[in-house]
């Protein structure tokens, strides 16, 4: 287990201690550009709309992708408690928006407000509601990254879409290859062995 708890023992290492090696820790340099990419892409513009480039800070319900991105990328480049706290804290928060959002969303558009909330809602359920572990967070990047890449894989279909649309399908295709490397190293990460307490008379 892998609890991200500050209560954790060293008998169950929270995920700092798990991620502060760097023999098998190959998915950080993938994840961490990755998510600063995709979240790079919100600046940039995704499509015409109107005959105007549309770029997605300009639209908040679009941000989300974006900024998942960030957050996967903040928590691969953590070296510390704190920095790995703000990471996970950052993505129960955007889930929570998302579900939020979605609620606001469904009665203007309902497609894209039922869809957003069951993926906020996975996510949600992924996490856990009273701390989370490395496989969870591991799991929620490939979650986030399919969702993301079958989002702008529709995009790059039709004719307004512009660079970032593909920047960002790359982008996610990344972070769904960080995802999957995570999750491999941790299944191949050997299991932590207790020594047995010896009594010692006198």
């Amino acid at each position: 287990m892998d609890e991200l708890e500050p209560s954790a023992t060293a008998i169950d290492p929270p995920l700092l201690r798990v991620a502060a090696g760097t023999r098998i820790r190959r998915h950080r340099r993938v994840t961490a550009l990755s998510g600063i990419l995709l979240f790079a892409c919100m600046f940039l513009p995704a499509v015409n709309a109107c005959g105007q480039p549309l770029t997605p800070y300009e639209v908040p319900p679009l941000a989300p992708p974006y900024l998942f991105g960030l957050a996967f990328a903040l928590i691969a480049i953590a070296r510390t408690r704190r920095g790995l706290w703000f990471g996970v804290f950052a993505l129960h928060a955007l889930a929570m928006l998302v579900v939020i959002a979605s609620i606001v969303i469904i009665p203007i558009v309902p497609e894209l407000g039922i869809v957003e909330l069951v993926i906020g809602t996975v996510l949600l359920v992924i996490f856990g509601w009273s701390g989370t572990t490395e496989p969870r967070v591991a799991a929620a990047a490939v979650v986030v990254a399919v969702v993301s890449m079958l989002w702008f894989g529709l995009l790059a279909t039709t004719d307004d879409a512009l660079p970032g649309v593909y920047l960002s399908l790359a982008s996610s295709a990344g972070l769904f290859a960080g995802g999957l490397l995570w999750l491999r190293e941790l299944a191949l990460r050997p299991a932590i062995e207790v020594p047995a307490a010896v009594a010692r008379r006198r």
